[in-house]
């Protein structure tokens, strides 16, 4: 309201500490995922073993790309960011394997017994490197490395510059930013075994594209998901894609074990998997009159 004070609608919860994130959520009967991240920012995957992990006691399910039924890439814009590596690693955040044991310390046990086998390869890590003639093509649709291109144009560029009486033409750099959410990413996922659904609560941004993403890569019929936003602990943007994957992970395991399944990043995990605000390299070039009005 204009010229009124209104309180938050959830500020009583959480200065009182009664708010529940997702991480508080817990059922009876309820296992706990996790995932392997990859070992390398950009690698070939030529084997993967977790017979001796799935031995260990309190172990209930691994999973890789294969026990996925559906759509094994998600993305808010472009679908290139695996649910879990098929063949090939290319960042660090990467997941290659699911676990689902009893107890999380049984969990991150096993993901110490499963054994992978890498073939490294050349990796980009700026613009420029990513640019280059002889870079590596990360994605075989994209070559170049280009992900996309928008060109705007208005006017007569050359005439606008000879009326210039000043030219200046800068490069900028932005840094990398972490978006540094207090409550990490988390999730409970609940199957419902009489409408061969699952039920996802967590610190989702947005409901409605984590339902289409978990539908789809588990090929279920939209009206078989059902997502729950619980408190949120921070996002500011930084809660789409890292949760859409959490989201899938989480309820793959709970439809293939039959239990409730929760997964919470630790700090660790959450700046390895979650996407930032991206560095960028800006050059400009602008003419103005000695006035400094832009021509």
């Amino acid at each position: 309201m204009v010229n009124r004070s209104v309180s938050r609608i959830d500020a009583v919860e959480k200065v009182t500490g009664r708010a529940l994130y997702a991480a508080d959520l817990s059922l009876p009967g309820m296992l706990w995922g996790k995932v392997l991240l990859a070992a390398h920012p950009h690698a070939r995957i030529l084997s993967l073993n977790t017979t001796e992990a799935a031995a260990l006691p309190g172990v209930q399910a691994i999973l890789t790309a294969l026990d996925i039924p559906g759509a094994k890439e998600i993305g808010a814009v472009i679908e290139d960011q695996p649910v879990l590596a098929v063949d090939r690693v290319r960042f660090l955040g990467d997941g290659v394997a699911l676990v689902a044991a009893d107890t999380q310390a049984a969990a991150e046990e096993a993901l110490k017994h499963i054994s992978v086998k890498y073939e490294p390869l050349p990796g980009v890590f700026t613009p420029e490197e990513a640019l280059a003639p002889d870079a590596p093509v990360l994605h075989e649709v994209r070559p170049g490395n280009v992900v996309n291109c928008h060109r705007v144009r208005k006017g007569n560029l050359a005439d606008a510059f000879s009326k210039a009486e000043v030219v200046l033409e800068r490069e900028y750099r932005t840094q990398l930013i972490e978006h540094a959410y207090m409550e990490p990413e988390a999730v409970l996922a609940i199957p419902d075994p009489d409408h061969k659904g699952v039920q996802v609560i967590g610190s989702i941004q947005n409901p409605f594209s984590t339902r289409s993403f978990v539908a789809r890569a588990l090929a279920l019929d939209l009206n078989r998901v059902r997502i729950s936003q619980s408190t949120l602990g921070g996002s500011f943007g930084g809660k789409d894609e890292v949760m859409y994957i959490m989201a899938i992970r989480a309820a793959l395991l709970a439809l293939m074990c039959g239990r409730p399944v929760k997964m919470v990043n630790d700090r660790e995990d959450s700046l390895r998997e979650s996407y930032k605000r991206h560095p960028y390299q800006l050059h400009y070039k602008v003419g103005a009159t000695r006035q400094g009005k832009l021509t």
